[in-house]
């Protein structure tokens, strides 16, 4: 019987999945040609690629709602069909509804953090690569292309330009430095470098191979440079390096390397975390989808226990994202904001299938 409800799980879950995959499919697509094709002219075939590359992960961000649409379904179903009806007549426990439901999320859970968001993160990558190229002929034609950073103080400003930024976020290839002083309530510019790179470090940018001109003097050659900044290190980082563009895997090597360089890695810290607790989110679905769904039709109110079910899922994902939002100003810690909904959804059916079952 256990396998029989895998069964039906898994069937709902995927009926769930097609149907969310064409929304997200067509929703996307007219997203690219909105904005990608406002900007440059781009074919049909062109935005659906865009779009295929980037549904990977929008599936992993959708795939909770899809299984808990999907358990609903499959026991609604077998609701219907009176097959629950007979179950619950032999004898069977909720519980045993509740416990194929969860294995089904667990399931999903690990299949998708190790596999589905590693290749969500290489073909995002992708997707940011080539719509970059794709609007790469209009930026070059406006002097855009490129990294733009602004540093200074009262006392005058440093204009940044670089050709791009390293996977760390923090190492500027080809970064051209233009100095400009208060001169007569005016910024004058008074110098420019030019750096083959240029690494963030604690209170100063690290230049290496570079070559210093001024107006009106001679270029001179230098091999380092140090240059004090008031950059913040971990605001480069989260500029520069996009959380959904890391996978599961290469999470846990980028944190330790920014704590040991001295930053705060808070965003990336959350998302591990949340890839963490992804399993538990899935079976917390699920069984909540189970639990809402056990109300026998002939005593009425299924559509309402339906709706609850859908409106704790919904109260779910706000409240995760609400304690990802505290977890960034680092008011709580980032393992508490993201397994706190998983964990409260999960404490919420097993206590919907105990009053039920056992009053």
């Amino acid at each position: 019987m256990g396998r029989y409800i895998i069964a039906r799980v898994f069937g709902g879950v995927l009926i769930a999945l097609i149907a969310v995959l064409a929304c997200i499919l067509l929703i996307d697509l007219v997203e690219q040609m909105r904005t990608v094709g406002a900007r440059t002219d781009i074919s049909l075939l062109e935005a659906l690629r865009l779009t295929l590359l980037k549904t990977p992960m929008l599936v992993e961000q959708t795939l909770p709602f899809v299984v808990l649409a999907g358990t609903m379904m499959a026991i609604i179903g077998l609701n219907r069909s009176s097959e629950l009806v007979a179950m619950r007549a032999s004898g069977v426990s909720a519980w045993r509804f509740l416990t194929p439901a969860a294995f089904v999320g667990i399931m999903l859970g690990v299949l998708a953090v190790t596999s589905l968001n590693p290749l969500g993160a290489y073909l995002y990558q992708q997707f940011e690569s080539e719509k970059e190229d794709a609007l790469s002929e209009r930026l070059s034609a406006t002097g855009q292309n490129g990294v733009w950073i602004r540093q200074g103080d009262e006392e005058g400003q440093v204009v940044i330009h670089a050709d791009g930024v390293d996977p760390s976020g923090t190492r500027l290839q080809g970064a051209t430095f233009m100095f400009f002083e208060v001169q007569q309530d005016a910024l004058r510019f008074v110098r420019r470098i030019e750096a083959a790179s240029a690494e963030l470090k604690p209170g100063f940018w690290q230049l290496t191979d570079l070559v210093e001109a001024t107006p009106g003097g001679r270029p001179v050659r230098q091999t380092h440079l140090a240059i004090p900044t008031t950059l913040d290190a971990t605001e480069l980082i989260n500029r520069f390096v996009n959380p959904a563009t890391l996978s599961f895997w290469a999470l846990p090597s980028f944190i330790r390397e920014a704590r040991e360089a001295g930053f705060a890695p808070t965003r990336y810290e959350m998302k591990w975390q949340s890839l963490l607790a992804y399993p538990l989110l899935l079976a917390t679905m699920a069984g909540l989808g189970a639990a809402f769904s056990l109300q026998l039709q002939r005593l009425g109110n299924l559509a309402r226990w339906g709706a609850a079910g859908v409106s704790i899922g919904l109260f779910l994902f706000f409240y995760s994202q609400l304690a990802g939002a505290f977890a960034m100003t680092q008011s709580v810690p980032a393992a508490v904001a993201a397994w706190s909904a998983p964990l409260a959804g999960m404490f919420i059916a097993l206590a919907l299938v105990a009053f039920v079952e056992d009053g």
